[in-house]
Formats: C-alpha cells, structure tokens, sequence
C-alpha cells in the first residue's frame, strides 16, 4: 500500500448562494474523485481590503459555508482548498462578490446657522462607514412648543 498524499485538485465552481448586507453564503463542488484518499474537509479563505481569516470546515461533505459579521457594501475574495489527513491541496480560483448595502451609519459635526424666523441652515458630516451609496440625506424636525410631531424633509449634502 503507497502512503496518503495531500489532494492534487482544487474545488470547482465556487458561487455565492446567498449575498446580504452581512454576510456571503459560499458553496462549491466536491473535488473530482482519486485524489489521494478520502477529503476530511476544506479551507475556506477570505479576504477584504483590512481583514483576512481561514474557516477550517471538518468533513469532505460539507461544501458550504455562511460567513457572518462582514462589512456592508464590501468586497470579499474567497478561495478554497481541500484537505486530506496526509495535508491540503491547491486552491481553487479566486471569486470575489461584494456584500449588500445597508443602513447608514450616523452623520457627525451637525451644525446650524442662521437666526431667521423662516430659514434655518444645516451643515453636516457624511457618515464615517456609509455601508453603501447615499442617495439622500432625511432631515426631521420640529416646532419647539409641539413635541408630538415631526416635518420630514429630504435634501443633499452640498
């Protein structure tokens, strides 16, 4: 009997079942058959622009994972690799899929000008993390001696 070497093929046909604001549900097919003993598991790679982290999923029939607590409105490059107990094989091609858009965060540096009866000015701060593209910024408010209702206006910031 030859000793169990590491695999020689990658996972094929990496995809992403599921994309939300948080997380990427990944899946891929089971690496063709003869490679070098029965496949125990696989690594799943991940990375963003700051970040990078390894998912080790035990057992050659688990072919999917979801990862959770990812940025919004990210991209995330995932690579996998199937492993054997003789050791892992290469990875697959990169894929890479960005994340959803969610809330914003909060502005920052609210400011108001003007002491016109009639007009009032409001300057403010993009959020710090948008999680995605702003498209219009929603301003509420009210009149000092009426606290049960508010007036919604949407404006840009200039």
């Amino acid at each position: 009997q030859t000793e169990q070497a590491e695999p020689t093929s990658s996972p094929e046909n990496i995809i992403f079942s599921s994309v939300e604001a948080r997380s990427l549900t990944v899946s891929w097919d089971e690496v063709p058959p003869g490679q070098n003993g029965p496949i125990t598991g696989y690594l799943l790679y991940y990375t963003n622009t700051t970040f990078s982290d390894t998912i080790n999923i035990i057992g050659g029939e688990n072919r999917a994972y979801t990862l959770t607590e990812l940025r919004p409105y990210t991209n995330y490059t995932v690579t996998v690799a199937a492993y054997n107990d003789a050791g892992t094989g290469p990875t697959s091609d990169n894929r890479t899929q960005q994340t959803e858009q969610a809330e914003p965060g909060v502005v920052s540096n609210l400011m108001s000008s003007g002491s016109d009866v009639d007009q009032i000015s409001i300057t403010w701060n993009q959020p710090s993390i948008p999680n995605g593209i702003i498209i219009v910024y929603e301003i509420r408010y009210r009149v000092s001696d009426d606290s049960d209702s508010f007036i919604y206006v949407n404006g840009t910031r200039n």
